[in-house]
């Protein structure tokens, strides 16, 4: 989940990232991956497979897992030193899809929330530049 989140903030390509799932993890069966990284993580089928794209910014990540309990990134922050990549880059991947899935009824959401942000320009911006890890 985590892995797939990055991915799709980052804009990695979904055949590749599929192979690297296919080719680095015991249980990457090459008959599981497609539905699993194709459909559900990079949503890169359109929808076919699941309703919606399964992304998630820090506060989710921080609810559901340890990943944020020692980091030093703040979940609740998109911009700054301390802005968490997965909260800064859930908003800046929703910003040129937010046409793409505004339709889409489990998004309406956080395209709404999208809609209110004060700093969007400076999360695209940050987000731009952020360097890959």
């Amino acid at each position: 989940m985590v892995l797939g989140n990055h991915a799709l903030q980052r804009g990695y390509d979904p055949a590749a990232l599929n192979d690297w799932f296919v080719t680095s993890f015991v249980d990457g069966f090459p008959w599981v991956m497609p539905v699993n990284v194709i459909g559900m993580s990079q949503h890169a089928d359109g929808g076919t497979i699941a309703t919606k794209p399964y992304l998630s910014g820090g506060a989710y990540l921080n609810r559901m897992t340890d990943h944020c309990r020692t980091c030093w990134f703040d979940p609740r922050r998109r911009t700054g030193d301390r802005a968490c990549p997965f909260t800064a880059g859930y908003w800046a991947w929703l910003d040129p899809h937010e046409e793409q899935v505004a339709g889409n009824h489990r998004m309406a959401r956080a395209v709404r929330g999208l809609r209110r942000l004060p700093d969007v320009d400076e999360v695209r911006v940050q987000e731009r530049d952020r360097e890959v890890f």
